[in-house]
């Protein structure tokens, strides 16, 4: 390739990354760029391939029959120069290198941040990247090559591929202080007199769905009776500050965050619908040592949390 037309593998990856975000200002900030500079390198690589690549409008952006082209092959390309690498860098196949680890706040504040410590002691030669988003940043993202994500609910891009791993279980807490006040309800109807604080998140929709036995009931239309929120910490303080009733996990009843604020679970004879958990890459033809080393490590920590 001619370096004045075209600056080469890095172009591509822009383009790419562009090209999943759905619009220059999005793939903007995800690459840290600005989007005359994104948008920049698009007109390049349109100028070196003399085809229009991407149909740009105030709704964003759409391919062209070349571009598809482009990007198909671009996959292709950019995941050999990826295994090229990896084969000139680490002959011996050792476990080394870097990734990122991409997960909702609350697991990057409670687990994951020990996990991949852990796994850095465990592994003298690698450095891992915790990635701490909010869930709508999770919900259609596709990672880098060797990048990895971890989020509830199944996902929807056709350009990645997913492991199912162990369902979460969610409970609902609230303070003791709040319970003593407003009282604690006994059947999952009562909860229409609380503030019931809903988690906007993947996997999770706007009905909690509660079983006993051989005992059913939906609690409908969480949106009507308190705040929603997309950050679990925004709703579990408002829980911790005697506001109402929200969603945790029983991991956080153990951390001494929780038991310092004197939560309690509530209803716990009804058990909530388990909320689907995956773990979340970019296909590729082979995979680093690096790579394939953590995200078997991330799912073990998952299912022994």
């Amino acid at each position: 390739m001619e370096s004045a037309k075209n600056r080469g593998m890095r172009d591509w990856l822009v383009f790419i990354r562009t090209v999943e975000a759905g619009s220059l200002s999005i793939a903007a900030k995800e690459l840290n760029m600005s989007p005359g500079a994104v948008s920049k390198i698009i007109s390049r690589l349109e100028d070196y391939t003399c085809c229009n690549l991407l149909v740009r409008d105030t709704r964003g952006i759409e391919l062209t029959l070349a571009g598809r082209l482009a990007y198909n092959k671009a996959l292709e390309i950019t995941g050999l120069f990826g295994d090229l690498l990896e084969e000139l860098r680490n002959p011996e196949k050792q476990i080394r290198g870097q990734l990122t680890l991409s997960v909702p706040v609350i697991l990057g504040e409670f687990l994951a941040n020990q996990w991949a410590q852990t796994f850095m002691e465990m592994w003298s030669g690698t450095r891992i990247y915790l990635d701490v988003r909010e869930s709508a940043e999770l919900s259609q993202e596709v990672p880098d090559l060797d990048n990895l994500i971890l989020r509830s609910g199944k996902p929807e891009n056709e350009n990645v591929v997913y492991r199912e791993l162990m369902p979460l279980r969610v409970v609902l807490v609230a303070s003791q202080r709040y319970l003593e006040q407003y009282g604690t309800p006994k059947h999952p109807q009562d909860l229409l007199s609380h503030n019931v604080f809903h988690l906007r998140h993947n996997g999770f929709g706007d009905s909690l769905y509660f079983e006993k036995e051989s005992e059913h009931y939906q609690f409908d239309n969480i949106n009507n009776r308190a705040l929603s929120s997309n950050n679990h910490l925004s709703l579990l303080n408002l829980c911790i500050n005697d506001k109402g009733i929200t969603l945790g996990t029983p991991g956080w009843m153990k951390s001494t965050y929780a038991k310092q604020a004197n939560l309690v679970r509530v209803l716990p004879e009804w058990e909530l619908s388990p909320v689907p958990v995956y773990l979340v890459w970019r296909p590729r033809r082979s995979y680093t040592p690096l790579f394939s080393a953590f995200r078997d490590y991330i799912a073990k920590c998952w299912t022994e949390r």
